[in-house]
């Protein structure tokens, strides 16, 4: 299998509170951008940017690289990879984007990008759909 990367974000509660509080800061900034009557002001739309720069920073600085059944978890600016194997591991599920395992005692959930989902999805089927060996 040729190694895919991709993108990966936590659904822990931490994140989802933390996307939460993006999105209302979002619209605070079209709310504000609204009451200027949508008028081409420079702060409103300047905050805008800003909050969309963000998020697109929250999304792409976590990133995860799949080569066969190993998995690296990797941040932005941190050159060390926390390393999964899906065959040592023990009652792991794919479910659409969303990969969920236990390891270390701590259940843990996260949605991928499309490519690297795909690339699981090949790699379950070319192993029979089982998921520990």
């Amino acid at each position: 299998m040729i190694p895919k990367r991709g993108f990966f974000q936590p659904l822990d509660i931490t994140g989802q509170i933390g996307w939460l509080w993006w999105l209302i800061l979002l619209m605070v900034g079209v709310i504000l951008w609204s009451e200027v009557a949508f008028k081409i002001e420079l702060i409103p739309i300047a905050y805008i940017l800003v909050i969309l720069v963000l998020g697109v920073f929250i999304i792409s600085r976590r990133r995860i690289y799949v080569a066969g059944s190993k998995l690296f978890l990797g941040r932005l600016f941190v050159s060390d990879y926390e390393k999964i194997s899906l065959m040592t591991m023990d009652n792991w599920r794919l479910d659409g984007h969303v990969l969920s395992f236990m390891r270390a005692g701590r259940y843990r959930k996260y949605w991928l990008s499309q490519n690297v989902a795909n690339q699981i999805k090949e790699y379950m089927n070319t192993h029979d759909g089982t998921n520990n060996y």
